[in-house]
């Protein structure tokens, strides 16, 4: 993939049905991107990729690289190369969308990728527990997460912006994962205030889906995925943004 491009293996909907189990090796998502998110089999935990480096963060335990021969039966990546930058003497999960202007909303049609470096006053993350049976669905997991709130910490958060008409593909409005600086803490991060903030986005140009090709894939039809059932699961944020009046 060229920059700014988007590769994604499988579609939120498969993990909303509990469809994880098999995936691609890290080694050939790092062939489409040096930076990105996801997931490992039985959704046991989150993925983070920044700068080519691949961290999962398990339940209950610290963050730890991932072998290339890893799989991930989810993974959204990108070669990310910025062509909007700001520094923030405070940025917040709510201030983000009025920050990313003129990117949102003139662009709130197309994927965004955002990287934010900085001092976190206060960030609050989430970690799957893991599929307790075959095909659990995530927002069964969901009810079960463990949720870490830290403060004055640096560290580095990665995502997508990702358009509202695609609920069934990916997580609509921000999905970001956050690493430290320190790499002992980070997970799917559901809110934060940072200051002295480096915010870094681009406008994707091109959007390519792999589709699993696995039997349980295609055991039985995926349906759309329930809007109110995503934002529970993954807590998706600001999935419209409106244009400032003049």
């Amino acid at each position: 993939m060229s920059k700014n491009e988007l590769y994604q293996y499988s579609v939120i909907s498969a993990l909303m049905e509990g469809i994880c189990e098999t995936g691609i090796p890290v080694k050939d998502a790092l062939e489409n991107g040096d930076h990105g998110l996801g997931t490992v089999p039985r959704m046991e935990g989150e993925i983070v990729i920044i700068d080519g480096e691949v961290y999962h963060f398990p339940p209950n335990k610290l963050p730890q690289r991932v072998e290339l021969s890893s799989i991930l039966p989810f993974v959204m990546t990108t070669r990310f190369k910025p062509t909007f930058e700001k520094i923030i003497p405070s940025l917040t999960m709510k201030s983000l969308p009025e920050v990313m202007s003129p990117l949102l909303p003139s662009q709130q049609n197309q994927f965004l990728s955002i990287r934010v470096y900085g001092h976190f006053s206060q960030i609050t993350f989430r970690v799957a527990g893991g599929q307790c049976k075959p095909r659990e669905r995530l927002v069964e997991l969901a009810k079960r997460q463990q949720v870490f709130a830290l403060e004055q910490i640096e560290g580095t958060l990665f995502g997508f912006w990702s358009p509202a008409f695609s609920g069934s593909f990916s997580v609509p409005g921000f999905h970001l994962h956050f690493l430290s600086k320190d790499k002992k803490g980070g997970g799917h991060v559901l809110d934060f205030d940072a200051r002295s903030a480096t915010l870094q986005a681009a406008a994707v140009c091109k959007y390519m889906v792999e589709l699993p090709q696995s039997k349980d894939f295609n055991l039985a039809a995926i349906k759309n995925a329930n809007s109110e059932e995503l934002k529970a699961a993954e807590g998706g944020n600001n999935t419209s943004v409106e244009a400032s009046s003049s």
